[in-house]
């Protein structure tokens, strides 16, 4: 299927089909239940890279904790007990062993919530066994935590090579203010990475690796706007008057929450890119009915009801009281109404459709011949739509099956009581 439509409207379609879906899948909670998993496995995680930092890596408690402290993370949870606890064990036994693996379980939170979240928003296309879903997100959480481990590492030692050298007073003005520039952006650099190979490997339905990473920067570029924005119109030591400690771990869920949110969200758009025309279909075949008096019913109806948002199909344009199909010729294709009014004769029965509607489902669904007859009522344009398209849309969208149902169920209705009568 391919779809025929400007540029423009293309674009108010695509945030709409987001948004739309966006908040049919409920992610604002699955946003919420990720920043909730992420403070609980914050202090784990942070044990574990310190763990591998100063056990494997030989790293002094000082240099994390001068790392970390103009970050909120000292200042909500006490580091310098957990890392002073993990300095002072001398061996690595059962014991340590047992408090490594229940830290590991505790962590996980981090990544079950989000691939909840995803399977929420892909469907079927995430069909995949628990287990494997608990070896994606425990590979997940090791990689997070040696990568992590590893950068600092690197880090520490390139800044004490410097240090030790004296190369520092022998480097331009202009280069050490470009290094700083890209170590502060090297943290969203990474972060993009990350996030691109959480879209490609965990969704399941195979995305283009572009798309995924053109979501994952402007995941992070609007998460890093949006964390310049918050923090010039917050005023910690006022807030830290009203709430005392609890003011840093209320900003940083917050933070959170808006990082998951956003993380969520570009997840969703890389969905309706993957299957936007099926996605468009699903929306015209859903229409909300005419007289709606709900705003956003209202709107969805405006933005998918005109035919350049259809399918590029077969179009017909009809004059008033011209007959569209007659009793018993063939079902070839499903139509849909772009604009006009169309009347449906079947037994004794009449029904008449206007701009926005499908008839003639059931017997091009059931390879029969037409049992009834159709009749332009007035000036139409109409679409046809082809089994393999229509049958495509059912199996897709379970809105769009239940939508059918009742729709045979009606019929079988009527003809249960014109046999009758």
């Amino acid at each position: 299927m391919k779809l025929r439509s400007p540029f423009f409207k293309n674009i108010i379609q695509f945030f709409t089909l987001v948004c739309s879906l966006f908040v049919r899948n409920d992610l604002l909670i699955y946003a919420a239940a990720g920043a909730y998993g992420f403070l609980c496995s914050l202090v784990p995680i942070i044990m574990l890279i310190a763990g591998i930092l100063i056990r494997f890596f030989k790293t002094t408690p000082d240099v994390i904790i001068n790392m970390l402290s103009q970050t909120t993370l000292m200042q909500t949870f006490d580091l310098n007990n957990i890392f002073n606890s993990i300095f002072f064990v001398r061996r690595f036994g059962i014991f340590e062993i047992i408090i490594t693996i229940f830290i590991l379980w505790m962590a996980r939170r981090f990544f079950s919530y989000l691939t909840r979240g995803f399977r929420q928003i892909f469907r079927d296309g995430v069909v995949k066994s628990p287990m494997f879903i608990s070896v994606i997100a425990f590979s997940a959480e090791v990689l997070l935590v040696l990568g992590v481990a590893l950068l600092i590492f690197v880090l520490n030692v390139f800044q004490s090579f410097i240090n030790f050298t004296g190369l520092i007073s022998y480097i331009p003005w202009f280069l050490k203010k470009s290094g700083e520039l890209f170590l502060r952006f090297l943290t969203f650099g990474i972060m993009s990475i990350v996030i691109m190979l959480f879209y490609y490997f965990i969704t399941g339905s195979k995305p283009k690796l572009l798309d995924c990473a053109i979501a994952s920067v402007c995941c992070t570029f609007t998460f890093w706007v949006f964390n310049i924005i918050f923090h010039l119109f917050l005023n910690m030591g006022r807030y830290n008057i009203v709430y005392g400690v609890l003011s840093n771990l209320i900003v940083l869920l917050l933070e959170v929450y808006v990082f998951f949110m956003l993380l969520l969200f570009f997840a969703e758009c890389i969905f309706v890119k993957q299957f936007y025309n099926i996605l468009v279909f699903e929306q015209i075949y859903l229409l909300p009915p005419k007289n709606t008096k709900q705003l956003s019913a209202a709107f969805i109806r405006s933005v998918f009801q005109s035919p350049e948002f259809f399918i590029a199909s077969e179009l017909l344009e009809l004059k008033k009281n011209e007959p569209i199909f007659s009793k018993n010729s063939k079902s070839e294709c499903i139509y849909y109404i772009a604009s006009g009014t169309v009347s449906y004769f079947e037994n004794n029965h009449i029904e008449y459709f206007s701009a926005g509607s499908f008839f003639g489902e059931i017997d091009c669904l059931t390879k029969r011949k037409r049992h009834s007859t159709a009749i332009a009522e007035t000036d139409a344009r109409l679409f046809c739509v082809s089994y393999d398209d229509f049958k495509e849309l059912l199996n897709f969208s379970p809105e769009a099956g239940k939508k059918m149902v009742k729709t045979m169920n009606s019929f079988y209705l009527r003809t249960s009581v014109s046999r009758l009568g």
